[in-house]
């Protein structure tokens, strides 16, 4: 069997309907203003995590400083958002879709199971916060507490198992709150503080440099702004309104989380976001602001796993999200919510995951040039070594090399190396014919 023939196949594995577009471009009448996607994406973008990371930072960074990492780490994040949104945008495909052409056909799925496989830690870390909230309120103790992460993880699937009209209804019933709530919050906090001069005389504990608090900021979107964004963008009906909607979310979205979470953190020397909230007297706005954050959020984040889980195993999309529930579930067991683990956390995603985005990039941009041969006429070689090549020198570069930002030396080392291997390696130019003998698996 070719691979045009599998890339046919896709529509009885998804037992003959693909309303999400897994497998194929969304349609032109199928695609979405700026505003939808723009609620879609900036509820993603609004996530307690950020909050969390603000919190974290605040151990280690004075107020300014804050301000200077949130700034300089979003605006990374932005110039790999824009170029990712365009790609998607343009040819109308997912990310699992587009690493076929970088990767290869079997390459894509390793490359599109790395990703849901560390998306999967962001979707339980948040689920472990809120269940770790609810337990708070109420005194649950432990064993109530383990029941309250596992429900959490569970009811978030809901909307990601009914698909992207879903998701968009819940950004616009959410956003509202979480953004009048996120202000309210960096008000209150600034009372509990005595004023904002106390912030900004603000000591920290723990003082860290300026490298490791831009390199958190990235780490905290690097994995969705390299990856999980095409999924969302790939419905926008231009490029430019994927790339404003895009950035929208960035620059104004995550910076509110992570100074609205800097603020509270200050305000009663404390990093456990949802124990700091409660401090506040802020029970009922804690509530909402944390449920419609994380849900928005996490509904988003199951719905691009099962999109690379549906590419990498060839099975249907809510089947996958009902496996990955279970596991998710079972695994906020562990207590992910606490400080540390999500620095951890960050920091990895800081060096492994901007080189994926960098194959692409230099892929679309650099090695085809825009010339992106329809999915559907396409006869794809099974595996591209030049990008695994990359992405594995790209990884050790950002180890070795001296410099207080990774994510960026692995992102820019990914978009150089690429190309040079891809020549080398004997990797495609440009779209072989349907039918070609590298096609054949």
């Amino acid at each position: 069997m070719n691979a045009t023939d599998e890339n046919r196949g896709a529509f009885d594995i998804t037992e003959g309907v693909d309303t999400d577009h897994a497998f194929c471009s969304v349609p032109t009448d199928k695609r979405k203003s700026y505003f939808s996607l723009t609620v879609v994406w900036t509820g993603y973008v609004f996530v307690i995590t950020s909050m969390m990371v603000g919190g974290g930072l605040a151990a280690g960074l004075t107020f300014r400083q804050i301000l200077a990492v949130s700034i300089i780490g979003n605006l990374f994040l932005g110039v790999i958002a824009t170029l990712v949104s365009y790609i998607s945008s343009r040819e109308g495909l997912s990310f699992a879709l587009l690493t076929r052409y970088s990767f290869g056909l079997k390459g894509s799925r390793i490359a599109s199971f790395f990703v849901p496989a560390v998306n999967l830690g962001w979707y339980i870390i948040q689920a472990a916060t809120y269940g770790h909230y609810i337990a708070l309120i109420f005194g649950l103790g432990d064993f109530g507490e383990a029941l309250c992460m596992m429900a959490s993880a569970i009811l978030m699937g809901v909307f990601a198992f009914v698909g992207m009209n879903a998701i968009t209804i819940l950004g616009y019933v959410s956003i509202p709150a979480i953004v009048f709530l996120s202000i309210a919050t960096s008000i209150r906090a600034t009372e509990v503080a005595g004023g904002f001069q106390n912030i900004l005389n603000h000591v920290p504990a723990a003082p860290i440099s300026l490298g490791i608090g831009v390199t958190a900021v990235i780490g905290t979107w690097i994995l969705s702004t390299s990856t999980c964004i095409a999924d969302i963008m790939r419905y926008a009906k231009t490029p430019g309104g994927a790339i404003a909607s895009a950035l929208t979310g960035l620059i104004l979205g995550n910076t509110l989380m992570i100074v609205c979470g800097a603020l509270a953190s200050i305000a009663v020397n404390d990093s456990d976001l949802p124990a700091v909230l409660l401090s506040m007297g802020l029970l009922i706005p804690s509530f909402i602001l944390m449920t419609t954050n994380i849900f928005t959020t996490n509904a988003a984040n199951l719905y691009s796993n099962s999109l690379n889980l549906a590419n990498s195993f060839r099975v249907n999309r809510r089947k996958m999200i009902i496996v990955i529930l279970v596991i998710a579930a079972l695994v906020t067991l562990v207590k992910p919510y606490r400080i540390g683990a999500l620095f951890a956390f960050l920091d990895t995603l800081g060096n492994v995951v901007p080189p994926l985005a960098g194959i692409i990039i230099a892929d679309a941009f650099l090695v085809r040039k825009l010339d992106f041969p329809a999915l559907d006429a396409h006869a794809f070689r099974n595996w591209n070594p030049a990008a695994f090549v990359t992405w594995l020198a790209a990884l050790v570069l950002s180890f070795a090399v001296p410099f207080e930002l990774p994510a960026l030396v692995s992102l820019v080392a990914s978009i150089i190396l690429y190309p040079i291997c891809n020549r080398f390696l004997g990797g495609e130019i440009a779209g072989a014919a349907k039918g070609d003998n590298h096609g054949k698996i």
